[in-house]
């Protein structure tokens, strides 16, 4: 598996049904990298977080197109706001 941080810059829906599918831009100071989310919890707890505010660790492998297709997520940066809504299991 493939591991990324870097900082969320934006969350894009690709699509909502039969699976939710979300595109995170994540940057690392030098490259940005697609983060595909096809979890459907996952996916809806990326959309509460702020943009250019916390860092993110994924883990996944690459597809094609070369998306990292995420199957680990975890906020580097927890702050209050993340004790209120919780972390991602």
């Amino acid at each position: 598996m493939e591991e990324y941080r870097g900082l969320l810059e934006k969350t894009i829906l690709l699509q909502e049904k039969p699976i939710m599918m979300s595109l995170l831009i994540m940057s690392d100071g030098e490259n940005k990298t697609e983060v595909l989310v096809k979890d459907r919890y996952l996916s809806s707890y990326v959309f509460r977080l702020p943009e250019n505010k916390y860092r993110i660790h994924i883990e996944g492998r690459r597809n094609k197109r070369n998306q990292l297709v995420a199957k680990h997520f975890e906020i580097m940066n927890p702050d209050e706001y993340i004790k209120i809504i919780g972390a991602p299991e």
